[in-house]
């Protein structure tokens, strides 16, 4: 959802972005395709399903980037996690949000999360390297319920900091959690309704 500092762009927030699809497979596709293929290297046509799911999926990472509790969420972080305040705020977000699952979504995360691993088998759409490899990797992985304990944080974290293109202290933020954690939720708790009402807004725009 943010600027990306010297970091592949993906590997952030895709329990989040995978929310918003309609979990098909070009649904979820699109929701993770603008962080691994730029929409440039599309070919012209492309079905107006995967289509509504990228330009969704780059509102909302205009959306997030924007709102005040996501600003004023970056000022928490001290050097050296200060820079990466975005990144960290994504990833973040989406452990709050997969722990409060059931607040925010009628099914369970691990049914909803099979019904993602299966449209991703599914897709057959436009992808290049990185796109394959994340899809292959979100299904053989099984990720996403994981991201509700701490111990998904720090692989995923972990996972960051490898594919980084320099050092950086990502492997070790999963430690400001503790103390970090009753203002995330509470951050949330107000940013994440604001952001699912300028979806659906947004959507019924675009469709």
């Amino acid at each position: 959802m943010s600027a990306r500092v010297g970091l592949y762009e993906h590997d952030m927030n895709y329990l989040a972005h995978l929310y918003f699809s309609d979990l098909t497979p070009d649904s979820c596709v699109g929701q993770l395709l603008p962080d691994c293929m730029p929409p440039r290297a599309l070919p012209e046509h492309i079905n107006p399903e995967l289509a509504l799911h990228i330009r969704l999926h780059q509102f909302i990472d205009r959306f997030t980037d924007q709102h005040d509790e996501v600003i004023a969420l970056r000022q928490r972080f001290e050097p050296p996690y200060r820079r990466f305040a975005g990144v960290l705020i994504d990833v973040f977000f989406d452990h709050v949000l997969a722990r409060d699952w059931s607040d925010w979504h009628h099914e369970p995360i691990e049914a909803f999360s099979t019904q993602v691993y299966t449209a991703l088998e599914q897709y057959q759409g436009p992808e290049n390297e990185r796109l394959q490899a994340l899809r292959l990797a979100l299904i053989t992985h099984r990720w996403l319920p994981g991201y509700a304990y701490p111990l998904g944080m720090q692989r995923a974290l972990e996972g960051l900091n490898r594919r980084s293109r320099f050092d950086t202290p990502l492997a070790q933020a999963h430690t400001l959690l503790p103390e970090l954690y009753p203002e995330l939720a509470e951050r949330f708790s107000r940013f994440f309704p604001a952001l699912c009402e300028a979806v659906h807004t947004e959507r019924s725009k675009l469709s």
